[in-house]
């Protein structure tokens, strides 16, 4: 990935993984961490099929993400269907990232992909269980989805850019 690219990539999983409220204010919205994902494919100089079709769906993840940060509302039904929406870009975004880079960073991606497939199993988790509100599993969920997040921050981090520098 060329560094701009990268450089997308990682603020974008930071603003869709973590969550810092002041009040009932998120600083680090969804929605940019949408958007950033969105630059991060549009920074590539070239872009696979998948890619292009993920695109569309990003900028749903925003609009949705956008409308749920300004005003406070709930639909089960909505949140099911943009979950399954996100867990699938990320599921496949990250994939591409590690197709990529696998010929020049073989370990990075085969990290890549171990955590991928933990994230997107450990988020299912954590919409079907965290509602039942047993505190002892919702703080292990907690700490996972922790734990998942400064892995996948790291491996990331680590990627060297490939490509130009653009």
């Amino acid at each position: 990935m060329e560094r701009r690219a990268l450089n997308c990539l990682k603020w974008g999983i930071l603003f869709l993984f973590l969550n810092v409220h002041i009040g009932r204010l998120n600083l680090l919205p969804d929605f940019v961490g949408a958007l950033l994902l969105h630059a991060s494919i549009q920074m590539q100089a070239e872009r696979t099929q998948a890619q292009e079709r993920l695109k569309p769906l990003l900028l749903l993840l925003a609009a949705d993400s956008f409308l749920h940060w300004a005003w406070q509302f709930e639909n089960g039904l909505e949140a099911l269907l943009m979950l399954a929406i996100y867990l699938y870009v990320l599921y496949v975004y990250l994939g591409e990232v590690a197709g990529r880079i696998r010929p020049e960073q073989p370990e990075r991606a085969g990290q890549l992909e171990g955590i991928r497939i933990s994230a997107v199993l450990l988020q299912m988790a954590v919409y079907l269980l965290s509602p039942y509100g047993i505190q002892g599993l919702n703080a292990l969920l907690t700490v996972s989805t922790l734990g998942v997040c400064a892995a996948l921050l790291v491996t990331v981090c680590r990627i060297r850019p490939l490509g130009r520098e653009g």
